[in-house]
């Protein structure tokens, strides 16, 4: 019996091997409140997905997500509640910002994870600039990848009724074990 070591791999790992991979946007430039359930993007005409780049090792591969963060550059006086919905595809109904979600049922079928981040667990981590960071909850959510991809696609939906900066930054890490 013989041992297969992936294409492109030098070693032979046993268990996971851990990458942290992050994304990021920049939302428009207007300071319109959210509903609750509205897409947070990069444009208010049509949203792009945001692309988190190998997340595993092999096309197909699988994973873990075990931590994730979020960042903003702007420390609210109310904290965001948003979801990060992760898809196995680039090809998803991407909504405006500032517009309710559209995502098809067959789309739905393409989630590998939700990370949900809880304003109330925010932390202002500096006396000098304006930024938040919000951990995540409830971490540990196994994916696959689709057949011929290494990465996964997020979309961020508002929780709470979250109002913005203008052109506020967000960025999204997350830490991930991949078999």
């Amino acid at each position: 019996m013989g041992i297969l070591v992936e294409t492109g791999e030098s070693r032979l790992n046993v268990g996971g091997v851990t990458t942290v991979v992050s994304a990021q946007f920049t939302r428009p430039a207007d300071t319109t409140a959210y509903t609750a359930n509205d897409v947070v993007s990069d444009s208010t005409v049509i949203g792009h997905p945001l692309v988190f780049q190998n997340c595993v090792r092999f096309q197909g591969g699988t994973g873990v997500i075990y931590s994730a963060l979020m960042f903003a550059s702007t420390d609210a006086t109310v904290n965001p509640n948003f979801d990060l919905v992760l898809f196995d595809t680039s090809a998803i109904t991407m909504a405006a910002d500032n517009a309710a979600g559209t995502v098809t049922d067959t789309e739905a079928y393409n989630i590998v994870a939700i990370v949900t981040f809880d304003g109330t667990n925010a932390a202002n981590v500096s006396t000098v600039g304006a930024n938040l960071v919000i951990g995540a909850t409830a971490i540990g959510q196994a994916f696959k990848c689709g057949s011929n991809l290494r990465d996964l696609y997020g979309m961020v939906i508002d929780r709470g009724g979250y109002t913005p900066a203008s052109a506020e930054i967000f960025r999204f890490k997350l830490a991930i074990t991949q078999d």
